[in-house]
């Protein structure tokens, strides 16, 4: 088969969860014999080949990727109000030089939606894995400009109400809804990366039928975490963005103020916001904390063996959390926000503590009843999931690209 796979930003420029679950099933797929490729959208960085106007190229670990340019990067297109048509023309043009693909994967719909619509138009049958919550919120996270959790958008009035954008039209924001929705019923299969993201679209959109598949994580890279040595100090770990919407800012804080004996936290991944890092960093000197920047993704197993308990702090509900999963590989329980998926993974299994989600004071309290009795961590550890494995995960795309490969039909004249 020929497969393209669709994302919204990518390596070697962006290299976050959705990227790499992306290049995981693209590899899966080569390494299964189909001819794959990824479409993604360039944000302007030196890192693509230029191949011609608008147009950029790169090789990711066997995979081809091309990168095509958006007219707004910034503007609302990308939220789904409104179109690119230039965006959408250099879309038909990059189909046009290829042969025919017989399935089309789209991992995210942000500003690719255009995209998505051309393989409608054109009967390219397509898979969309909804990661997050764009297709049924703008803000991508379901949460209010208020800081209020968001039921749903009300077929669009929810948003006018307590999410304007200035100088958006009232009507505009049921469009968007109506868009997105005839985006996931085109689709030939619709796949949640969580019950809570199922259940999210659901609610919204109860006539569709949306599965329910999670990131898969590489097992065979993790090994099994050696007894935390004598001298070393109990060690809190955070792994991901650094910003305030995955509380990075609130962990701080809470370390800080807990002060946890023979303990230290441990902060690894990029900070794209210069004024937090350097608050963040000022902090550093008042507990034993540290800021260590990205690492790449082979290395991610290694540091995690370093870790005696993961903290996943979102003040946002997660989708899902690659982090997390690769963490229950690693042996760490979590210390989570007790938001969306999170929480609920964690209290199911009981291999950890979900706490209240930009709570500093019960983040404080959590950290040092934890540094007190950190044998605690020992009985989480044996309650840890099992994380699907990546080849798990593949193999059940692939069943769903073959049940698709029956049901491109010509375009109407």
């Amino acid at each position: 088969m020929r497969l393209l796979y669709i994302v919204h930003q990518f390596m070697p420029e962006l290299a976050g969860g959705t990227e790499r679950v992306t290049l995981n099933l693209a590899r899966a797929a080569q390494a299964d014999g189909h001819n794959v490729e990824i479409l993604t959208l360039s944000l302007g960085s030196a890192a693509w080949r230029p191949e011609g106007k608008g147009v950029f190229t790169a090789m990711v670990e066997g995979v081809p990727v091309t990168a095509l340019s958006r007219t707004e990067l910034e503007g609302t297109t990308n939220l789904g109000f409104g179109r690119d048509e230039a965006f959408a023309a250099a879309f038909v043009h990059f189909l046009d030089e290829r042969p025919a693909f017989d399935v089309a994967h789209v991992t995210h719909s942000f500003r690719t939606l255009e995209a998505v619509e051309t393989l409608a138009a054109r009967r390219v049958p397509y898979v969309m894995t909804l990661t997050d919550f764009f297709s049924v919120c703008h803000r991508v996270n379901l949460v209010q400009v208020d800081g209020q959790l968001c039921p749903g958008p009300a077929g669009g009035a929810a948003c006018h109400e307590h999410c304007t954008i200035p100088d958006m039209a009232q009507e505009a924001y049921g469009r968007r809804v109506r868009r997105l929705e005839e985006a996931l019923a085109r689709a030939s299969a619709l796949v949640a990366v969580s019950p809570y993201v199922a259940a999210r679209i659901r609610a919204e959109h109860p006539h569709l039928r949306v599965l329910v598949l999670g990131n898969g994580v590489d097992l065979l890279a993790f090994r099994p975490a050696p007894p935390r040595p004598a001298d070393r100090p109990l060690t809190f770990g955070y792994l991901g963005t650094v910003s305030e919407a995955k509380g990075a800012q609130m962990l701080v804080r809470a370390f800080v103020r807990a002060q946890p004996a023979n303990s230290r936290l441990r902060l690894v991944g990029p900070c794209y916001d210069e004024i937090l890092a350097e608050e963040l960093q000022a902090e550093t000197a008042r507990a034993a904390i540290t800021l260590e920047g990205p690492v790449e993704s082979q290395a991610v197993a290694a540091l995690m063996s370093e870790f005696d308990i993961l903290c996943v702090t979102s003040q946002v509900p997660e989708a899902f959390s690659l982090s997390l999963h690769e963490g229950f590989a690693a042996g760490l329980p979590a210390l989570v926000s007790d938001l969306g998926n999170l929480g609920a993974v964690i209290r199911d299994a009981g291999c950890g503590r979900a706490v209240a989600a930009g709570d500093e004071a019960a983040w404080a309290q959590a950290i040092g009843e934890i540094a007190a009795s950190p044998e605690v961590i020992q009985g989480w550890k044996t309650t840890l999931p099992l994380p699907l494995r990546i080849e798990e995960e593949a193999c059940f795309y692939a069943q769903i690209y073959r049940g698709m490969t029956g049901l491109r039909r010509p375009v109407q004249a």
